[in-house]
């Protein structure tokens, strides 16, 4: 059975295309795409953007607090049932708030849903998958797939703008458009998505154990950057100071970008923007963000990730300041920030599984983000109903970007300091919690 299904070629290779199309869907549509819908939503309802924004706060946090659920169905159902689940979901929850009226808890029961769905659907299982199938060009493989959610993040947005445009501003639409990209998501992953490489009889990378070891002896595909040797396990993982320094690094850039992410149609359209061109340059950030992600997939099995996280760090911090500018009168200013944060934003994005599966191994992999994620995403969450009411008191966003902007600092120090775990001390910590 191996040898025959080794013979028809490595899968990895056509599940990455497979996995870019599932990851697409549920980051493209119901991720960045309810921010274009919230300015008609906002003048439909009458909301103010604070409260327009708990909306996009709920979905963030039940994205981050479900990840340890999500751990835990990725170990008891496999990544590809956890993703279909997701993907349904996302599905009912959206075509739902396309159904709701002016009932403001219903809203944001929904988007909760939408936000357990999004986390089931998305990220740590897309990344497990990933991980479980790759090694030895992990950062490749996993910039390849991720880039689909900055594809994604840069067309849907602008589908989804249009087709409401003209309907005549009705919102709902969008919200119909987005159950039914979802539910072709789901599909997607039922008829493709294959766990692990052994579910095929294969192994990751395409190579078996003798030659891998062979390649290695040889000289042959030998990583240039860490690679825990030994199997973590999630508590070992917490014992070590990488694991914290990676989240403040995380959350510190993350927190920065939310604000240009989940403000940027509103903050264009202050400045003079027409909402055509706001949600293009907002749709232009996060497309951009492919050049990120796939420096991060050329560059990432080569260059330690936490070097080139730091470096997109500081392209965000001064795409961020650009946002701040922008202007009609100088339009380069809205091309240029877009290319600065979506870039950084974008290599960030990927260093994240990298450095996580390159520190503590793909069998820990899924415990550990489903820890890390509703600790960054409990941050992260916070940004988008802070400069909502923010500036509806103070008409303004600069007091939430200086807080964005020193919280952005922290965590570039962070991550100059998240060195991988030395060989004694993944011993040590391994062997103690076995």
């Amino acid at each position: 059975m191996e040898a025959k299904t080794q013979a028809k070629g490595f899968y990895g290779w056509w599940l990455l295309f497979f996995l870019w199309i599932v990851y697409t869907i549920p980051i493209g549509f119901a991720f960045y795409s309810p921010v274009v819908l919230y300015p008609f939503m906002i003048g439909d309802m009458g909301w103010s953007r604070g409260e327009t924004m708990v909306g996009f706060t709920a979905m963030l946090l039940l994205m981050g607090v479900a990840g340890p659920l999500t751990a835990w169905m990725i170990g008891r159902f496999g990544a590809r049932l956890t993703m279909s689940i997701g993907g349904l979901i996302i599905a009912v929850a959206t075509f739902l708030l396309g159904l709701a009226g002016h009932i403001y808890p219903i809203y944001l029961v929904l988007c909760l849903f939408t936000g357990l769905g999004l986390s089931l659907a998305s990220m740590i299982p897309v990344q497990t998958v990933v991980i479980s199938w790759f090694s030895g060009r992990r950062a490749l493989a996993l910039g390849l797939v991720l880039g689909g959610g900055a594809i994604g993040g840069f067309l849907a947005p602008q589908l989804i703008s249009a087709v409401v445009q003209g309907a005549g501003g009705n919102w709902r639409i969008g919200w119909f458009i987005i159950a039914v990209a979802s539910i072709i998501g789901a599909a997607v992953v039922m008829l493709a998505v294959r766990n692990r490489p052994a579910d095929m009889g294969q192994h990751p990378d395409g190579l078996s154990p003798d030659e891998t070891k062979a390649a290695a002896a040889g000289g042959g595909r030998v990583a240039r950057t860490h690679r825990t040797p030994v199997g973590w396990t999630a508590r070992g993982a917490l014992r070590t100071p990488a694991f914290w320094l990676l989240i403040m690094a995380v959350a510190g850039s993350f927190f920065l970008w939310q604000i240009i992410n989940s403000q940027g149609p509103l903050h264009l359209q202050d400045r003079g923007f027409d909402p055509s061109m706001a949600a293009f340059f907002y749709s232009l950030a996060i497309g951009l963000s492919i050049v990120g992600r796939f420096t991060i997939a050329a560059l990432g099995d080569i260059i330690e990730p936490r070097f080139l996280f730091a470096s997109a760090a500081l392209c965000v911090v001064l795409g961020s300041v650009l946002f701040w500018f922008v202007s009609p009168a100088a339009t380069w200013t809205a091309y240029l920030y877009p290319l600065l944060g979506g870039f950084g934003f974008g290599a960030v994005y990927i260093c994240i599984p990298t450095i996580t599966g390159n520190y503590w191994g793909p069998e820990a992999f899924p415990a550990i983000s489903g820890l890390i994620s509703p600790l960054v995403m409990l941050v992260q969450a916070g940004a988008a109903p802070l400069a909502g009411f923010l500036y509806d008191l103070q008409g303004t966003y600069f007091t939430v970007l200086i807080i964005a902007w020193v919280m952005a600092a922290v965590g570039f120090a962070a991550i100059l300091l998240c060195k991988p775990p030395r060989l004694k001390e993944e011993l040590k910590i391994t062997a103690g919690s076995v």
